[in-house]
């Protein structure tokens, strides 16, 4: 039987580069999770209060719209105004 991860066997040594590659994306996305702003983390009443409305979490994905129009209604700032004047 030949083994897998021999030099000479190429399918074992692209599922081995994969993986490594895999496992390398997994340890930097764990590294940079410790670089998250606060404001993201919404810990404080403040923050949810002021930025609540316009962080969202994988649930954005299922209706981009409703969270949109849910930034444009509330556009308070200068930076939301300019960003719905512009973009």
């Amino acid at each position: 039987m030949v083994d897998f991860l021999a030099d000479n066997n190429a399918c074992g040594q692209t599922v081995l580069k994969l993986v490594s590659r895999g496992n390398a994306i997994v340890a930097e996305l764990l590294r940079l999770s410790d670089f998250i702003p606060p404001v993201f983390k919404q810990e404080t009443k403040e923050d949810r209060d002021k930025y609540g409305e316009i962080l969202a979490d994988f649930s954005y994905f299922k209706g981009p719209d409703y969270y949109e129009n849910r930034i444009d209604s509330k556009a308070v700032s200068g930076y939301f105004r300019f960003r719905i004047c512009y973009s």
